[in-house]
């Protein structure tokens, strides 16, 4: 079990506290929530203490798109873990992981691709979601060269495979369940996009293997 924020801003970590107490906010009240002062309060410190590390808001919630970039990346590398090699089940099974995230702190997942954040003013977090995308580039480049994944045209077959679970998880997150649409059966759909996109992403017969 994860220690209390002021137990760990006791302990030193000032830092690491207040984006901790700034996601569990995110979480159960959502961004606007956000205040350096309402941190400062949740891990027990004074209201000047946050702006020892965050200039100001915009930076607190720039710290916390950054970790949740590196909460994916973790979590990516975790469930390839599990697997001996990267073929469509193991792909499979890192974008389940991925939407589980997203749909588990829709505000946070909101924040990490919808506010604004440039390169130049946040390289940091340009840095975590960079490693994002590489850790999936990875993967599918590893199962392309051992014959489990389609050759050829990595980016691209990034690129669809993101971009088809970054809009599920944006639709599941965003829509209220419909008769047409039901945004509750993520995994089902899930299923869906890869059924199609199964064809652009399994190798040919007898492809290096």
């Amino acid at each position: 079990m994860n220690e209390p924020a002021h137990v760990r801003y006791h302990h030193g970590d000032l830092a690491n506290a207040c984006v901790e107490a700034a996601l569990g906010l995110i979480c159960d009240e959502g961004i606007d929530a956000v205040t350096l002062r309402a941190v400062a309060r949740q891990i027990g410190a004074s209201r000047s203490a946050p702006y020892r590390h965050f200039a100001d808001k915009r930076a607190l919630l720039a710290a916390c798109a950054e970790r949740g970039f590196r909460d994916l990346v973790t979590a990516a590398e975790s469930v390839l873990c599990g697997y001996t090699v990267v073929d469509l089940p193991a792909l499979i099974a890192v974008m389940r992981r991925y939407g589980e995230i997203g749909q588990a702190n829709p505000a946070l997942y909101r924040l990490m691709f919808a506010h604004g954040f440039t390169p130049a003013e946040w390289p940091a977090l340009t840095a975590a979601a960079d490693a994002a995308f590489a850790t999936l580039y990875g993967a599918i480049q590893a199962g392309q060269a051992s014959g489990h994944l389609a050759a050829g045209a990595t980016y691209s077959r990034v690129l669809l495979v993101w971009s088809s679970v970054h809009g599920l998880v944006s639709l599941c997150n965003d829509l209220a369940p419909s008769d047409i649409f039901d945004t509750r059966e993520f995994d089902a759909h899930l299923s869906a996009i890869f059924d199609v996109l199964a064809p652009a992403l399994a190798p040919e017969p007898g492809q290096g293997l």
